[in-house]
């Protein structure tokens, strides 16, 4: 625990005059110093929308620490990206009256040895999340020296994202300091909302709520306007959909007779969902695991992934137009030629119906291109020119899903006289067509829109938030996000300092304007819960449960675990529930090595279904009441030695050894390669008399886990 004395310096002049601010430099406003106030030396959520500046408040609150605490104290600021890192970082250089040389950022793109000398050196440090939680789990330091975590855009703290660990492993290292959550979208239910503040720790008493109707920020609120304009599919776009539709339905309905799918009507595509197929998807892999190998079950996954491909087709249809799906039918006809492509694509891409339509389209594409535009673009173009005739010094950012839409649009726009786009997207690389942007680059592309050499910026979701977007004029959303965070996130690209106008296209009777009331709907339950504080903090009293004080050590253990009896493993394993209640109260108790690879969203699930468990930093992948050890070997690099020297090494410390093979990114050299593998480690592991379980896909590995922890608890 923090040592020191703490002041009480929580009054709104004491703040104003604080020595580490430059005052000069910094309009304060009345709410941002109450906010201050309320959020100085406890654990906090403050709730402010976008422009109305949380970064502000987090400097003031920075301020007050440095002031109170000793001065070998550290305050760390973590944000998820690391352009919006490097934002904060120069705000505080520009604001904080502190010597440069002890901040500092810390992303992934430090080395481990020399974070760990810069973590000992400074006490003002800004980091990306990951970064945090991996230093912190290979105990390269501890935070018993930190006085206050910053956590920016702490929507993200749910689930196996970094914050709720380092929250943590904060809490429980320093349990006297404290933790500033900040963010404009907590989420549209209350039970999100208390779940957010119980991954960070923060009483229900300390969160700090300003909508835009509060009186105190309404003078600093810059009027937003917002138009939602509604186009229809044309006929051979309706055309095109309809076809699509026939081959769904016969997917749908081959599903519905092998008895996957309860709803019985002639026309399933419309009443099944997407989100019914994902949820079948769940299913299937949890028949497998638990009835064994099943071929109608195996048809199933395979044509349940179809219909997927070809709702996500349909989708391409309705919000990004025939261009777009041409693009995505050349894709996919030739990833079905490939020898390792899923059973789905070649059987889509050997699909005549496919590849008819798909010669059609590019017929149409070398005769009149503009036929396979989505009619949204003519909305976006004069949307665009309109506001540039208003005023020809406009910014207008322009969101879409989806880089080939983006890459698609910017090449049409720039054809357009005082039309200046330019595209904006993610590092990765999708292709060799499709290269994504340095960091550096994305730097200079917002540089170059901030100083006009560009007045359009096309861009896809990672505009939204994390990067420092100049004040647009204009926002405007080419398809509709689900989502009332990134709906929240994208209208706070304009209106921040001037008045800012959004406009929402979306096509009428398709899933583009159902999405669209989805998403308002969304965020009008959010701003009912926001404006009636009392209701939301009554139900977070009356359901919130006292969080267990987590145990991820550090430190390195003794990897060995005593010895059992050396009876049959399986019969033990079946036997394990009555042992267990002699020597533990809690019969499912899980341990997560932190070599297990974050891909199969382990912490993820088992903290939704509330299952314990702890994180230890040793090569096990997941021990069960430290009887039961499920190991993973990749697939591409199996070695048979290898097993029986790790079986032979391990058995004495287990009561059961599960080895699970994992085959989701196997590559086969020859078509059927990866089924003869399987079929060999099957026979390998019943001469040896060891289980090894080979996976296709992250999910199966989880319902194994479950499965296993079912077994124990009876």
């Amino acid at each position: 625990m923090m040592s020191g004395t703490k002041a009480n310096l929580s009054t709104n002049e004491q703040l104003s005059k604080n020595p580490y601010l430059k005052l000069d430099k910094i309009e304060l406003r009345e709410y941002q110093l109450k906010l201050a106030s309320k959020s100085s030396l406890k654990n906090s959520l403050i709730v402010l929308p976008t422009g109305l500046g949380k970064t502000i408040i987090a400097l003031l609150i920075t301020a007050k620490s440095l002031s109170v605490y000793p001065p070998t104290s550290k305050i760390l600021f973590l944000a998820p990206t690391r352009p919006l890192i490097n934002q904060h970082f120069q705000t505080f250089q520009n604001l904080l009256e502190f010597p440069e040389e002890e901040m500092v950022i810390l992303t992934g793109k430090t080395t481990p040895s020399k974070r760990k000398e810069l973590f000992i050196e400074n006490r003002i440090l800004f980091y990306t999340p990951q970064t945090l939680r991996n230093d912190i789990i290979m105990g390269r330091y501890d935070l018993k020296d930190v006085c206050l975590i910053i956590f920016d855009e702490a929507h993200h703290a749910f689930g196996d994202y970094a914050y709720t660990t380092i929250a943590d492993e904060y809490i429980a290292q320093n349990q006297g300091s404290i933790i500033l959550a900040l963010t404009a979208s907590p989420g549209h239910s209350k039970e999100r909302i208390n779940e957010l503040c119980t991954n960070l720790h923060i009483p229900l008493e300390n969160i700090h709520i300003r909508t835009r109707g509060d009186k105190d920020v309404e003078d600093y609120i810059q009027s937003m306007e917002i138009e939602k304009i509604g186009t229809s599919l044309n006929p051979l776009m309706i055309d095109v959909r309809k076809h699509i539709y026939s081959i769904l339905e016969e997917r749908l309905q081959f599903l519905a007779q092998l008895g996957f799918l309860k709803v019985k009507t002639d026309l399933l595509h419309e009443k099944i969902i997407r989100k019914d197929l994902l949820r079948l998807k769940g299913e299937l892999i949890g028949i497998l695991q638990t009835q064994g190998d099943k071929s109608d079950v195996y048809s199933a996954i395979s044509i349940n992934a179809q219909a997927l491909i070809l709702y996500h087709i349909v989708l391409l249809i309705e919000q990004q137009g025939l261009n777009t799906l041409l693009i995505y039918l050349e894709k996919l006809l030739k990833e079905a030629k490939k020898y390792n492509s899923s059973k789905a694509v070649r059987s889509l891409g050997n699909e005549y119906r496919i590849k008819k339509l798909f010669l059609k389209l590019r017929q149409i594409q070398d005769k009149d291109p503009k036929l396979l535009e989505h009619p949204k673009y003519e909305l976006l173009r004069e949307t665009i020119l309109e506001e540039l005739n208003f005023n020809d010094a406009a910014r207008i950012l322009v969101f879409v899903k989806l880089r080939a839409s983006v890459k698609n649009l910017v090449s049409k726009l720039k054809k357009l006289g005082p039309i200046r786009p330019v595209r904006f997207v993610g590092q990765s690389n999708v292709s060799k067509k499709d290269k994504g942007l340095s960091q550096k680059q994305q730097i200079e592309i917002l540089k170059d829109f901030k100083d006009g050499s560009y007045n359009v910026l096309v861009s896809t979701n990672i505009g939204e938030e994390g990067l420092d977007i100049s004040e647009c004029d204009l926002v405007v959303f080419y398809d509709i996000v689900t989502s009332e965070i990134r709906l929240i996130q994208r209208k706070g690209r304009t209106a921040r300092h001037r008045e800012g106008k959004v406009v929402m296209l979306y096509c009428k009777d398709t899933q583009d304007e159902m999405y669209l009331r989805i998403a308002e709907s969304k965020l009008r339950k959010m701003n009912k819960n926001l404006k009636n504080k009392g209701t939301l903090r009554k139900f977070i009293k009356s359901t919130r449960k006292p969080k267990k004080e987590p145990n991820i050590n550090p430190k390195k253990p003794n990897r060995k675990i005593p010895p059992k009896d050396q009876q049959s493993k399986l019969m033990k394993f079946t036997k394990l529930k009555s042992k267990q209640k002699e020597t533990s109260q809690r019969d499912s108790y899980v341990i997560i090595g932190t070599s297990l690879s974050m891909k199969y969203g382990i912490r993820k699930k088992l903290q939704k279904k509330g299952i314990e468990f702890e994180t230890k930093d040793w090569n096990y992948h997941i021990i069960i009441n430290q009887k039961v050890l499920l190991q993973i070997f990749s697939g591409n690099k199996v070695n048979t030695k290898k097993l029986l020297r790790f079986k032979a090494n391990e058995e004495k410390n287990f009561d059961l050894i599960i080895i699970i093979c994992d085959f989701i990114e196997y590559k086969e050299g020859i078509e059927g390669e990866k089924r003869i593998i399987k079929r060999d480690l099957k026979q390998f592991g019943e001469e040896n008399k060891i289980k090894i379980i080979p996976i296709d896909i992250p999910e199966e590995f989880y319902f194994i886990l479950e499965n296993i922890i079912a077994k124990i608890d009876g």
